[in-house]
């Protein structure tokens, strides 16, 4: 089956609630009506299990791909990855590595995929282009991410906290769509509000912008010619969630006003519409006004039928402040609904097929407008045409193959230094130096900086490294002390590479990565890191950590714009890059620690491109004495941090504050001192055994998690008690 069309997802209709999951199915009964069929296409299911025989009689001809949770491989096709709940990212970073895995499969069982198109709420597509950018998957395919509304435009449109792991997943649901190959609006004002809300410049975007309307299907009647006359007695309906987005709170107000303004209006205000926080819905009732009450309705719980019965012959409001497409808005138009529609909401705007007095009546989103709007609904005295979507050939109907990128036959593989500072590290240093050297890469270099070690043993293996009389490796010797972020410079300096590696002088890395990381570099000319996924190995004689167990993992973004503002989310110190990238930034030398992050930071800022491996090629030393996990450290962790923040800036508006704000909105030096303080500790075997716990009690229901939470409060506070 070459050339399959693959939709992923975490939605379904009818299997699982959401619009996500209804624009699929409407998507995969349009080809099928059209006469297109769905041979040939393929749906990667990351929710619970569907019933295989169910899905088959539902969407005959399409293949259901089980991608549920239970099948994350931590091993697979030779390479390893962190378990799924040690990714320190954000949970769906893991879903995303999940979908990847199933797509592979796939992709062996069945030849080159042909198009694949992702959702991008969740970032379900982040790990899939990182594999396609690294040239280990999906060379054929075109990765298309659609626009349904991420879950980081939710939280700037939606009231909700936000913490560091939704900054996380801001920079993973960026990423997705910097990476991708073609991107879905399907509304172009929609489309240009979420190119302004991640920040990507016209050139960065508008090539790969196809917008791309879905079907509209109503599950009950067939399509209105145009929308009712409203009457008197017309009801009027809110059929949105009860959520702050689709502001419920307008639509009893605007509603509210109408009522006092209009007594001849004999009609019922229905809120037909379920309430995921029953808090929020208890509020919303509480805005009725009492006189008014019998005039309103809240149901919640009204079966698809009766819902569409009411909804058929309302007026129906949607007040909501933004949506990609509002799917809801569209039904309810073909239902023969009259529309009010908020002309704020970039799904409504002028350029949209809603047009005022033709198709809807539009308001400005307040109340008072609202209730203008609905007079002019009872005034019109005719009815409105339908409102419909533009039709057009489908992205993946509209797409040209794609041809699978080769490299110059004969060309010269870049040479790659890998760049080793050192201090004192005898007992690591040669380990380091040989996993370098047993990379499946043949033209690289090692050059050790030694800075200037005072340990007799480090010295004799510095000496040793330099007589080896391999080629390969150099050693230079600083005459005196310069301190880590000048080492690594000066290891630059020495660099012939094109591309270098930088390995501290006791971690390992896998042989493997320098192959996949020139690749991908030679692939992606405007890249220029690329950042390998890390596990932890305790430091004890003769483990090898690509085998042993992992105490502990790291996940990065690379390209970490919000979350590496407060942690290191772009890269531990081992990454690839180009080595002119690395010379341009170069490492701060007023720094005494984290001038790896310093460095990442700064290239992002100046719009720098990482890509970021999926399975773990480096493998951090957990020792009792290294820079970041020892009791001298923690008294000076929040210094560190203060460093690499006070000189940069950030712009609000117009005005420019100095970034350090974000240390104290962030916690500032308390946050990073817990930082460190876990670090040193989580060497110890009884919290080994606690984290493997707190995973365990993260899956349990919230409500027991509260009350483990206070159990635990309670005990801290009688130890505290008894020191005291």
């Amino acid at each position: 089956m070459p050339g399959l069309t693959v939709f992923v997802t975490r939605e379904l209709f009818p299997f699982t609630p959401g619009g996500i999951g209804r624009v699929l199915a409407n998507m995969l009964d349009a080809a099928r009506s059209s006469g297109g069929g769905t041979q040939g296409t393929a749906v990667v299911f990351l929710g619970r299990a569907i019933d295989a025989a169910r899905f088959a009689a539902r969407f005959p001809g399409v293949l259901l791909v089980d991608a549920s949770p239970s099948t994350y491989l931590e091993r697979d096709e030779g390479f390893r990855y962190p378990p799924a709940d040690q990714y320190t990212t954000h949970a769906v970073h893991a879903d995303s590595v999940r979908a990847m895995q199933a797509l592979k499969r796939l992709e062996r069982e069945h030849g080159p995929l042909r198009y694949v198109e992702f959702p991008d709420w969740g970032a379900v597509a982040f790990a899939s282009l990182q594999e396609k950018r690294l040239g280990l998957a999906f060379e054929s395919a075109t990765m298309a991410v659609r626009l349904h509304t991420s879950d980081s435009m939710l939280s700037a449109t939606e009231s909700k906290p936000v913490d560091r792991a939704l900054l996380a997943l801001y920079d993973l649901e960026r990423k997705a769509l910097a990476d991708c190959d073609l991107v879905i609006g399907q509304v172009s004002a929609t489309a240009q509000a979420m190119q302004t809300f991640f920040d990507f410049h016209d050139d960065e975007w508008l090539h790969r912008l196809m917008i791309d309307a879905p079907p509209v299907v109503l599950d009950h009647g067939a399509s209105a010619p145009s929308s009712i006359m409203p009457d008197a007695d017309t009801p009027i309906v809110f059929s949105s969630k009860i959520q702050r987005i689709k502001r419920p709170d307008v639509f009893v107000r605007g509603c509210s006003d109408f009522l006092r303004k209009h007594p001849e209006y004999r009609g019922t205000v229905h809120l037909m519409a379920m309430a995921p926080d029953s808090v929020y819905r208890d509020e919303i009732a509480r805005l009725v006004p009492a006189d008014l009450a019998h005039r309103f309705v809240f149901q919640g719980d009204a079966g698809s039928e009766a819902r569409h019965e009411l909804i058929r012959r309302s007026v129906c409001v949607f007040p909501n402040t933004f949506e990609s497409f509002c799917l809801a808005a569209y039904e309810a138009s073909l239902s023969g609904a009259l529309c009010v529609v908020n002309r704020d909401n970039p799904a409504f705007a002028d350029a949209s097929p809603w047009v005022d007095g033709e198709n809807c009546i539009k308001f400005d989103g307040t109340p008072a407008d609202l209730s203008r709007g609905l007079t002019r609904a009872f005034a019109t005295g005719s009815a409105l045409n339908v409102a419909r979507a533009p039709a057009h050939a489908q992205p993946w109907e509209a797409i040209a193959p794609r041809e699978i990128e080769s490299t110059s036959a004969g060309a010269a593989a870049p040479l790659v230094s890998v760049l080793v500072p050192h201090h004192n590290l005898g007992a690591y240093l040669e380990d380091t130096v040989r996993s370098a050297l047993a990379s499946d890469y043949a033209n690289l270099e090692v050059v050790v900086v030694d800075d200037a070690s005072t340990d007799a043993a480090s010295i004799e293996v510095v000496e040793r490294l330099a007589a080896s009389g391999d080629p390969r490796v150099r050693v230079v010797r600083s005459p005196q002390n310069l301190g880590l972020a000048a080492t690594r410079n000066v290891a630059l300096a020495h660099a012939r590479g094109t591309h270098a590696l930088t390995l501290d002088a006791d971690d390992l890395i896998d042989p493997r990565f320098i192959s996949i990381a020139v690749k991908g570099l030679e692939r992606n000319p405007e890249v220029s890191f690329v950042v390998p996924q890390t596990a932890y190995f305790d430091d004890a004689p003769r483990i090898d950590p690509a085998r042993a167990p992992w105490p502990q993992c790291m996940t990065f973004v690379g390209e970490a714009r919000a979350s590496g503002l407060l942690q290191n989310r772009f890269s531990t110190a081992t990454i690839m890059g180009r080595v002119d990238a690395f010379r341009s930034l170069g490492y701060d030398e007023s720094l005494s620690a984290y001038e790896d992050w310093d460095m990442y930071m700064r290239a992002v800022m100046a719009r720098g491109r990482f890509i970021v491996t999926n399975a773990v090629h480096f493998h951090y030393r957990r020792r009792a004495g290294s820079m970041i996990h020892s009791e001298a450290a923690l008294r000076r962790i929040g210094l560190y941090y203060h460093d690499i923040v006070r000189r940069k800036a950030i712009r609000i508006g117009l005005n420019t504050l100095p970034m350090y704000v974000v240390e104290g909105a962030g916690g500032g030096e308390s946050v990073e001192r817990l930082r460190a303080q876990l670090a040193a500790y989580e060497n110890s075997t009884v919290v080994k055994a606690a984290l493997r716990v707190r995973a365990l009690v993260s899956r349990l229901p919230k409500p027991v998690q509260l009350s483990l939470r206070r159990v635990a409060g309670f005990v801290r506070k009688a130890r505290a008690a008894r020191r005291g």
